[in-house]
C-alpha cells in the first residue's frame, strides 16, 4: 500500500490539525524573513526556506502537507473547530459544530456540514444583535428584519446569496450606527452648552414670573 493510500485513509479533521501546525511554522518563518529584510538586512540561513513569489502561509502549508487537500477545505474544518470551542456561542450551536466535525471525520465531505453551521452561526449573530442592540437602533431593526426573512425559508433552504445579503445588511447597519454615535459624540459639547443655555433661560423666566407675582 503506497503513501497516498495511507493518506487517503487519514480523516480530514486529523489532516486539518497537522495543517494548522505546519501553517503556524510557515507563518513564523515568513514573519522572521520579513522582519530580517525589512530594512535591507539578510535573513538567517534556512534549510527549508519558503518558496519565492506570493507567500501565503495557507497555500504553502497545504502543499507541504502533501495530502492533496486544498487549504480552503482545511480552513473550513479549522473554522468548525473554533465554533465548537467558542464559549461565547450557545451550547446548541457548539454541539451542532461538534456533530459537523464528526460528520467530516467520518467521510470526505466538508461543504454540507460547513454550510449548515455557517448558516446557524449567521442566525445566532442576528439573534444576538436583535437582542443586545439598543432598541430602535438601525442594527436592531435590520437584524430583526433579516431574521424574519431567513426564518421564512428554513435553514436547509437558505442560499449563499441570502446569507451574503444578510451579512452585508448587518455590516452596513453596524457602520451606520457607529457613524451616528460618532456624530453625536462629536457634537456633545455643543449639545451640553445648548442644554445649559435653555436651562438658564427657563430659570430666568421662572424667576421673572416669581418676581412679578411676589
Amino acid at each position: 500500500m503506497g503513501q497516498g493510500d495511507v493518506q487517503a485513509r487519514v480523516p480530514l479533521t486529523v489532516l486539518a490539525g497537522e495543517y494548522e501546525t505546519i501553517k503556524d511554522q510557515v507563518a513564523a518563518k515568513l514573519h522572521a524573513r520579513h522582519e530580517a529584510t525589512r530594512f535591507g538586512g539578510t535573513p538567517l540561513p534556512d534549510p527549508d526556506p519558503p518558496p519565492e513569489g506570493k507567500q501565503d502561509a495557507r497555500r504553502i502549508a497545504a502543499q507541504q502537507l502533501g495530502a492533496g487537500v486544498s487549504h480552503t477545505t482545511l480552513e473550513k474544518i479549522l473554522w468548525l473547530r473554533r465554533i465548537a470551542f467558542d464559549m461565547d456561542r450557545r451550547g446548541s450551536l457548539r454541539s451542532a459544530a461538534w456533530d459537523a466535525l464528526e460528520a467530516v471525520g467520518a467521510s470526505e465531505s466538508v461543504s454540507g456540514p460547513y454550510d449548515r453551521i455557517n448558516t446557524l452561526v449567521l442566525i445566532d449573530d442576528l439573534e444576538q444583535e436583535a437582542a443586545e442592540a439598543p432598541p430602535g437602533s438601525i442594527v436592531s431593526v435590520v437584524a430583526t428584519r433579516e431574521l424574519k426573512r431567513l426564518r421564512r425559508h428554513g435553514v436547509a433552504s437558505i442560499t449563499p446569496a441570502m446569507k451574503r445579503h444578510a451579512r452585508q445588511a448587518l455590516a452596513c447597519a453596524r457602520e451606520t450606527d457607529q457613524d451616528i454615535n460618532d456624530l453625536v459624540r462629536g457634537h456633545a459639547p455643543a449639545l451640553r452648552q445648548l442644554q445649559g443655555a435653555l436651562k438658564r433661560k427657563r430659570t430666568g423666566r421662572q424667576c421673572a414670573a416669581h418676581g412679578e407675582t411676589g
